[in-house]
Protein backbone atom coordinates (compact mmCIF):
# COMPACT_ATOMS: atom_id res chain seq x y z
CA UNK A 1 0.00 0.00 0.00
CA UNK A 2 2.75 2.21 0.89
CA UNK A 3 4.34 1.63 -2.36
CA UNK A 4 0.99 2.58 -4.41
CA UNK A 5 0.65 5.62 -2.75
CA UNK A 6 4.26 6.39 -3.50
CA UNK A 7 3.85 5.65 -7.10
CA UNK A 8 0.54 7.78 -7.54
CA UNK A 9 2.00 10.69 -5.68
CA UNK A 10 5.15 10.55 -8.62
CA UNK A 11 2.51 9.85 -10.97
CA UNK A 12 0.81 13.14 -9.94
CA UNK A 13 4.44 15.06 -9.63
CA UNK A 14 6.05 14.12 -13.03
CA UNK A 15 3.69 16.50 -15.27
CA UNK A 16 4.57 19.47 -12.95
CA UNK A 17 8.01 18.81 -12.53
CA UNK A 18 8.13 18.44 -16.49
CA UNK A 19 6.53 21.89 -16.70
CA UNK A 20 8.34 23.55 -14.84
CA UNK A 21 11.93 22.31 -16.30
CA UNK A 22 10.39 22.76 -19.90
CA UNK A 23 8.62 25.74 -19.46
CA UNK A 24 8.17 27.24 -22.92
CA UNK A 25 9.17 30.57 -24.29
CA UNK A 26 6.13 32.42 -25.14
CA UNK A 27 6.26 33.07 -28.68
CA UNK A 28 4.66 36.65 -28.65
CA UNK A 29 4.96 39.90 -26.45
CA UNK A 30 4.02 43.49 -25.67
CA UNK A 31 4.38 46.03 -23.20
CA UNK A 32 5.83 49.51 -22.31
CA UNK A 33 8.53 51.50 -22.27
CA UNK A 34 9.31 55.40 -20.92
CA UNK A 35 12.64 56.77 -20.87
CA UNK A 36 14.82 60.15 -19.89
CA UNK A 37 16.73 61.44 -22.95
CA UNK A 38 19.97 63.75 -21.95
CA UNK A 39 20.55 65.34 -25.16
CA UNK A 40 25.00 65.87 -25.08
CA UNK A 41 25.67 67.23 -28.65
CA UNK A 42 23.64 69.05 -31.28
CA UNK A 43 24.27 70.22 -34.60
CA UNK A 44 22.62 71.88 -37.50
CA UNK A 45 22.79 72.66 -41.51
CA UNK A 46 20.62 75.24 -43.25
CA UNK A 47 19.95 76.60 -46.19
CA UNK A 48 17.05 79.27 -47.28
CA UNK A 49 16.27 82.12 -48.51
CA UNK A 50 15.54 85.28 -46.43
CA UNK A 51 12.39 86.97 -46.91
CA UNK A 52 14.20 89.64 -48.06
CA UNK A 53 15.62 87.80 -51.34
CA UNK A 54 19.39 86.70 -50.06
CA UNK A 55 20.66 82.90 -49.37
CA UNK A 56 21.28 82.06 -46.27
CA UNK A 57 23.62 78.99 -44.57
CA UNK A 58 24.01 79.02 -40.97
CA UNK A 59 25.47 75.76 -39.56
CA UNK A 60 26.21 74.90 -35.75
CA UNK A 61 27.76 72.07 -33.71
CA UNK A 62 27.95 71.84 -29.73
CA UNK A 63 28.10 70.21 -27.04
CA UNK A 64 25.48 71.05 -24.58
CA UNK A 65 22.99 69.67 -22.52
CA UNK A 66 19.06 68.98 -23.14
CA UNK A 67 16.47 67.22 -21.43
CA UNK A 68 13.87 65.47 -22.90
CA UNK A 69 11.31 62.23 -22.34
CA UNK A 70 10.22 59.53 -24.40
CA UNK A 71 6.93 56.69 -24.12
CA UNK A 72 6.56 53.95 -26.22
CA UNK A 73 4.48 50.31 -27.06
CA UNK A 74 5.89 47.34 -28.49
CA UNK A 75 4.69 43.91 -29.87
CA UNK A 76 7.48 41.52 -30.05
CA UNK A 77 7.94 38.35 -31.43
CA UNK A 78 10.74 35.73 -29.41
CA UNK A 79 12.91 33.95 -32.10
CA UNK A 80 14.28 31.52 -29.12
CA UNK A 81 14.82 31.95 -25.60
CA UNK A 82 17.95 34.67 -26.21
CA UNK A 83 16.56 36.67 -29.15
CA UNK A 84 13.58 38.62 -29.56
CA UNK A 85 12.63 41.47 -32.87
CA UNK A 86 10.02 43.47 -31.70
CA UNK A 87 8.43 47.02 -33.45
CA UNK A 88 8.30 50.02 -31.17
CA UNK A 89 5.94 53.21 -31.91
CA UNK A 90 5.56 56.09 -29.41
CA UNK A 91 5.82 59.41 -28.76
CA UNK A 92 9.69 61.31 -28.01
CA UNK A 93 11.21 65.41 -27.83
CA UNK A 94 13.63 66.03 -29.92
CA UNK A 95 15.99 68.46 -28.71
CA UNK A 96 13.99 71.85 -28.23
CA UNK A 97 12.79 71.39 -31.36
CA UNK A 98 9.49 69.57 -31.90
CA UNK A 99 7.92 66.29 -30.34
CA UNK A 100 7.63 63.51 -33.06
CA UNK A 101 6.03 59.88 -33.08
CA UNK A 102 9.31 57.39 -33.89
CA UNK A 103 8.42 53.98 -35.06
CA UNK A 104 11.06 51.63 -35.19
CA UNK A 105 11.97 47.78 -35.46
CA UNK A 106 14.48 46.66 -32.08
CA UNK A 107 16.42 43.33 -32.15
CA UNK A 108 17.58 41.97 -28.81
CA UNK A 109 19.71 38.89 -27.78
CA UNK A 110 19.93 37.91 -24.09
CA UNK A 111 22.49 36.29 -21.98
CA UNK A 112 21.85 32.43 -20.82
CA UNK A 113 18.92 30.17 -22.61
CA UNK A 114 16.90 30.12 -18.87
CA UNK A 115 14.15 32.64 -20.09
CA UNK A 116 13.33 31.99 -16.30
CA UNK A 117 16.22 33.91 -15.23
CA UNK A 118 17.19 37.49 -14.25
CA UNK A 119 19.66 38.33 -17.51
CA UNK A 120 21.40 40.89 -19.33
CA UNK A 121 20.68 41.85 -22.75
CA UNK A 122 21.90 44.00 -25.87
CA UNK A 123 19.94 45.67 -28.25
CA UNK A 124 19.74 47.89 -31.26
CA UNK A 125 17.20 49.58 -32.53
CA UNK A 126 16.63 51.53 -35.86
CA UNK A 127 13.33 53.72 -37.48
CA UNK A 128 12.11 56.15 -38.79
CA UNK A 129 8.73 58.43 -37.93
CA UNK A 130 6.62 61.93 -38.54
CA UNK A 131 7.84 65.01 -36.70
CA UNK A 132 4.44 66.83 -35.03
CA UNK A 133 4.95 70.55 -36.27
CA UNK A 134 3.57 72.74 -38.89
CA UNK A 135 5.12 71.04 -41.86
CA UNK A 136 5.65 67.71 -40.57
CA UNK A 137 8.56 65.46 -42.12
CA UNK A 138 10.57 61.67 -41.74
CA UNK A 139 13.07 61.84 -39.18
CA UNK A 140 15.53 59.16 -38.73
CA UNK A 141 16.55 57.57 -35.11
CA UNK A 142 18.76 54.67 -34.13
CA UNK A 143 19.96 53.62 -30.56
CA UNK A 144 22.84 51.41 -29.25
CA UNK A 145 22.40 49.82 -25.63
CA UNK A 146 22.22 47.42 -23.31
CA UNK A 147 20.22 46.42 -19.86
CA UNK A 148 19.01 44.02 -17.19
CA UNK A 149 15.59 42.11 -17.35
CA UNK A 150 14.32 40.96 -14.26
CA UNK A 151 11.88 38.24 -14.58
CA UNK A 152 8.88 38.17 -12.11
CA UNK A 153 7.12 35.44 -13.55
CA UNK A 154 7.19 33.40 -16.77
CA UNK A 155 5.54 35.89 -19.07
CA UNK A 156 6.16 39.01 -16.94
CA UNK A 157 9.79 40.99 -17.34
CA UNK A 158 10.80 43.93 -16.01
CA UNK A 159 13.23 45.53 -17.97
CA UNK A 160 16.03 48.73 -17.22
CA UNK A 161 17.42 49.83 -19.96
CA UNK A 162 20.62 52.46 -21.26
CA UNK A 163 21.43 53.48 -24.70
CA UNK A 164 23.02 55.49 -27.33
CA UNK A 165 20.05 57.69 -29.02
CA UNK A 166 21.36 59.73 -32.37
CA UNK A 167 18.76 61.20 -34.49
CA UNK A 168 18.26 63.42 -37.75
CA UNK A 169 15.31 65.34 -38.08
CA UNK A 170 14.24 69.00 -39.96
CA UNK A 171 12.46 71.62 -37.37
CA UNK A 172 10.84 74.37 -38.34
CA UNK A 173 13.83 77.57 -39.80
CA UNK A 174 12.79 80.95 -38.45
CA UNK A 175 15.05 84.03 -39.36
CA UNK A 176 14.72 87.04 -37.26
CA UNK A 177 11.35 85.51 -35.34
CA UNK A 178 9.80 84.74 -38.65
CA UNK A 179 9.55 81.13 -39.69
CA UNK A 180 10.94 80.66 -43.49
CA UNK A 181 8.31 78.72 -45.56
CA UNK A 182 9.04 75.13 -46.71
CA UNK A 183 8.70 76.21 -50.14
CA UNK A 184 12.25 78.88 -49.42
CA UNK A 185 14.35 75.72 -47.60
CA UNK A 186 17.08 74.43 -49.79
CA UNK A 187 18.64 72.36 -46.98
CA UNK A 188 17.25 71.80 -43.24
CA UNK A 189 19.10 69.17 -41.31
CA UNK A 190 19.50 68.47 -37.49
CA UNK A 191 21.24 65.76 -35.47
CA UNK A 192 21.58 65.34 -31.96
CA UNK A 193 23.13 62.82 -29.71
CA UNK A 194 21.50 61.58 -26.25
CA UNK A 195 21.90 59.30 -23.34
CA UNK A 196 18.79 57.32 -22.78
CA UNK A 197 17.64 55.99 -19.48
CA UNK A 198 15.10 54.21 -19.46
CA UNK A 199 12.58 50.80 -17.57
CA UNK A 200 10.19 48.90 -19.49
CA UNK A 201 7.36 46.50 -18.86
CA UNK A 202 7.05 43.78 -20.92
CA UNK A 203 4.34 41.08 -21.07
Amino acid sequence: MKKLCIIFLTILLLPVTGRAQNESVPKFTFGAEWGYIGVFYSGYHHNFFAPEGYRVDPRSYKFMYVSNAEAYLHLGYNIDARHNIAAYAGISAIERYHHTIPVSIRFTRYSGDDHMKDRWFTFIDLGSGISIKKNPQAILTGKLGWGYRISLSRDTKLDFLMSYRAVLTHPDIYHYGDMIPHDKVNRNNAYNSALSLGIALTL
